[in-house]
């Protein structure tokens, strides 16, 4: 598969994993998480951004993206340390950065388009 092509896919896969996200907490606290198991869906949702962010910077490195290596080391954060997030930690990540990520990635698909 072309490394555009890819590159598209992944970026594409990151929108729709913050799109689900967003669905899933839009006006929860983050003591709700715990209490809808809302946690469940953010990590999982988390564990894929990253996933498909480190595929992105693997095609292009000179991908403009906000705290990428943070994003990445929360993802092994939840992996290997399952046991210590915090709702909190997560709904901050929610409110504060996947904005920033799902804009930044769809300012990349647009240029990507021309």
């Amino acid at each position: 598969m072309e490394a555009n092509v890819r590159l598209k896919k992944y970026l594409l896969d990151i929108v729709d994993a913050i799109d689900n996200i967003d669905i899933t907490t839009n006006g929860l606290s983050p003591q709700s998480y715990q209490k809808y198991d809302v946690g469940w869906v953010v990590e999982r949702g988390k564990e894929i951004i990253a996933e498909a962010l480190k595929r992105c910077w693997l095609i292009d490195s000179s991908l403009n993206i906000s705290f990428k290596q943070q994003i990445i080391s929360t993802r092994n954060k939840i992996t290997h340390e399952y046991d210590v997030i915090d709702n909190y930690d997560l709904h901050v990540i929610v409110t504060k950065y996947l904005p920033l990520l799902k804009n930044e990635v769809e300012n990349i698909l647009v240029n990507l388009e021309n």
